[in-house]
């Protein structure tokens, strides 16, 4: 599934935890994540930041 959404084959496509507390919503050019609390975010932000956009304004 990840593979054909990147591969511009599949979109609109969000992955749900089972408590619908957190979403992924991929996309060809990366991907957003809904997160429950700052602190989650913040921790998700540390220990991907590699992976982030250099783009000044983060997108």
């Amino acid at each position: 599934m990840l593979r054909a959404i990147a591969d511009d084959e599949v979109s609109g496509v969000l992955i749900i935890d089972t408590g619908m507390r957190r979403v992924l919503h991929p996309y060809d050019g990366g991907a957003d994540v809904l997160l429950t609390t700052p602190g989650e975010r913040d921790r998700m932000h540390d220990r991907y930041a590699d992976w982030l956009s250099r783009h000044p304004s983060g997108l």
